[in-house]
């Protein structure tokens, strides 16, 4: 298994699991790996410049109260679907 893959699907996975079962220090868990896994995906290249995070994390702001909670939704519900993506693509390679 691809590791950068593993800390692509941790941080919505942990997100999702602390936000729909109340456990908010897990949500905030998955929301730094996001946070993290964004950081890297800018620092190597990969995407110049975050327009669809931005736009995911301004909707959820916007849609849930308060509004740092939406930020690390809207950030987790774009993790989740580059993950989606990832895999897509690696199972396309037949890498995974």
């Amino acid at each position: 298994m691809n590791p950068a893959l593993l800390v692509t699907v941790a941080g919505p996975f942990l997100g999702a699991g602390g936000w729909f079962s109340q456990t908010m220090w897990l949500f905030w868990v998955g929301v730094a790996i996001c946070v993290v896994t964004l950081f890297l995906n800018m620092a190597s290249g990969v995407m110049r410049l975050p327009v669809l995070p931005v736009l995911f994390m301004a909707i959820a702001a916007w849609l849930l109260n308060p509004w740092y909670l939406g930020l690390g939704a809207g950030l987790i519900a774009w993790t989740a679907l580059e993950a989606v993506g990832e895999v897509i693509g690696l199972r396309k390679e037949r890498r995974l």
